[in-house]
């Protein structure tokens, strides 16, 4: 028995090794080839898969988790009930793509493994983007011949448009688009080397510019000035990014024969094709409106529609409705577009509270994250982008960046981090422990999310109002951080032990809360406090537990570890983590 366990043991941990380097691999290919994105992200789910048989258990919680599945529901919803039952079945194979989502969530072990992924990513958009840039340069004379050779092939142009090594230049532009702003907020956040993240940002720029997709130029437009709005304290740095981006226009005059051409389509909304389109759309979804016709069975009744409405034949041309909420909406109706809808409103309502419980360089990353799904979102006004499969497997990875999951220590606060105030709420009797300093401080370093976990129950017995606790909650909060221990989160139970509410300690409300706010690894998560409940709440939750002598509590029983204080408590825990 022994021996068959530890066999097995060193297969996870091989299996581990495997998931963790393949989602470099993952990041580097996606900006690069749709097919080996293929290749490599089905390996890597048969490799999970293996793994989740061998310790039969998987972790598919997150914040968007449930959305994500009424969004698939829907589809499903549309497959069933669309005019072609057979085209629908098959068009939900693009549909499954959501098994990025979490393939990667499951296996990016920490916020330090996300930036490194990250940055791949970016390496490698930068690349393709440069690529694009010389697509330029060499190409620019070149005709696409299927007799020349490869190599000169590899250089040439569709149209004047650089499309790396993508078939067109229309998903090469939005892939550099999602990639940008991560390149703009690794720039902001930077402190020192900034020849790096310019040198990564002006090469995904040169791709994008040279692109020739105006609707991605639009985006840019609008993603960068949000950004400028949003940091324009970071003034330093903001100009890296404005001097760049002067010095490319200027450099397009010179490069760029077609500029004016450009510029003058960049602006110009009057497509016919695409007006036409989409009065052919609304027309099919009047005779559609809750279910849709199904999946990709708009290319079955557009053109009945079309003709219909006497548009003329010049302007005809259908390879999907060039906005992906239309097409969304065309496709599988009210309750699919709504799904859809639902899906990136929680994703952004959860990205932004994450974020806003982060340090500062988590807080750039995720904004990165969330600024690339809305360069998606937005550059799918004029095109079908969930529809290419390109775009929505990077579109799934980095949503799955942004919920990245972390450790935590769950700490009770009277009688751990500050000494007991017995009812009270008043600042002047506020004592900050000595050793919380050093401890929260330690635990920061070794990437865990410090969250506090408290009951006040004084607010219900109107010994202060729940504003007061608050309040003072802020001042530990401030003291602690003046010395660079920095508190992720508070989660407070105001009720009376009679009201047999779900957040009271030993209940898990609060932990659960904090759990779907930061995405957090409840298995590799401690709760540290200095009364029964607290270790209660631990067995309670799944967590490790360590109960501290500073308290009130007393026979204290089935703690993990017995700590003096709260520096003890964090240098045990922080052990181990080393000997995992």
């Amino acid at each position: 028995m022994g021996s068959k366990n530890f066999w097995r043991m060193k297969l996870l941990k091989k299996i581990d090794t495997v998931l963790y380097y393949g989602l470099f691999v993952l990041a580097f290919v996606l900006p690069i080839s749709v097919a080996a994105t293929n290749i490599v992200w089905l390996f890597l789910f048969l490799v999970w898969i293996v793994k989740i048989a061998k310790t039969k258990s998987a972790d598919f919680s997150s914040p968007v988790t449930f959305a994500i599945l009424i969004f698939f529901c829907s589809a499903i919803v549309s497959a069933l009930f669309g005019l072609d039952f057979g085209r629908s079945i098959k068009g939900l194979n693009e549909n499954m793509l959501f098994f990025i989502f979490f393939l990667t969530l499951a296996n990016v072990k920490n916020f330090n493994h996300a930036k490194k992924i990250m940055y791949v990513f970016l390496i490698s958009s930068a690349i393709m983007g440069f690529l694009g840039f010389l697509q330029y340069l060499i190409g620019n004379n070149l005709y696409v011949w299927d007799h020349l050779p490869a190599f000169t092939r590899f250089f040439s142009l569709f149209n004047f448009r650089a499309h790396g090594t993508r078939s067109w230049a229309q998903t090469y532009a939005e892939g550099l688009l999602v990639a940008l702003p991560l390149s703009i907020f690794l720039l902001l956040h930077s402190k020192k080397k900034f020849l790096y993240p310019i040198i990564l940002f002006v090469s995904i720029f040169l791709g994008i510019f040279f692109s020739y997709v105006r609707m991605v130029w639009l985006s840019t437009a609008i993603l960068m000035g949000t950004i400028f709005l949003m940091y324009i304290k970071r003034l330093k740095n903001l100009v890296y990014i404005i001097v760049a981006v002067s010095v490319l226009v200027v450099i397009s005059n010179i490069f760029m024969d077609m500029r004016r051409s450009i510029l003058k389509r960049a602006t110009d909304f009057s497509d016919p094709v695409r007006i036409t389109m989409w009065k052919t759309s609304f027309e099919i979804f009047k005779d559609y409106p809750l279910l849709g016709v199904g999946l990709k069975n708009i290319k079955k009744v557009y053109p009945d529609y079309y003709q219909k409405l006497n548009f003329s034949k010049e302007f005809y041309k259908l390879s999907h409705l060039h906005n992906t909420f239309i097409h969304i909406l065309v496709e599988r109706g009210v309750i699919g577009l709504l799904a859809f809808l639902y899906l990136f409103s929680v994703y952004f309502y959860y990205g932004v509270k994450k974020a806003k419980h982060s340090v500062e360089e988590e807080k750039f990353f995720i904004y990165g994250c969330l600024f690339a799904i809305s360069g998606f979102l937005l550059s799918g006004l004029t095109e079908h982008v969930y529809g290419d499969s390109e775009i929505q497997m990077i579109m799934w990875f980095l949503m799955a960046l942004t919920f990245y999951k972390s450790r935590a220590v769950f700490i009770d606060r009277d009688g751990t981090i500050n000494k007991d105030m017995h009812y009270s709420a008043d600042e002047q009797k506020l004592e900050i422990l000595e050793s919380s300093y050093p401890a929260i401080k330690l635990l920061n370093q070794a990437d865990y999310k410090v969250v506090v976990i408290t009951n006040q129950s004084g607010v219900a017995r109107g010994n202060f109002s729940e504003s007061d606790v608050k309040k003072l909650n802020k001042v530990i909060i401030k003291k602690l951080k003046e010395k660079d221990a920095v508190i992720n989160g508070v989660y407070l139970c105001p009720h009376h032990p009679d009201e047999n509410c779900k957040c009271r300690k030993p209940r898990p409300g609060m932990i659960l809360e904090a759990k779907k706010n930061l995405n957090i690894d409840i298995k590799n998560s401690y709760m540290v406090g200095d009364m029964q409940s607290d270790i209660d709440l631990a067995k309670n939750v799944g967590c490790g537990s360590v109960f501290v002598l500073t308290g009130a509590g007393i026979n204290v029983k089935g703690a993990d570890y017995t700590a003096k204080d709260i520096l003890d408590a964090a240098e045990w825990i922080i052990k181990q983590n080393k000997a995992r």
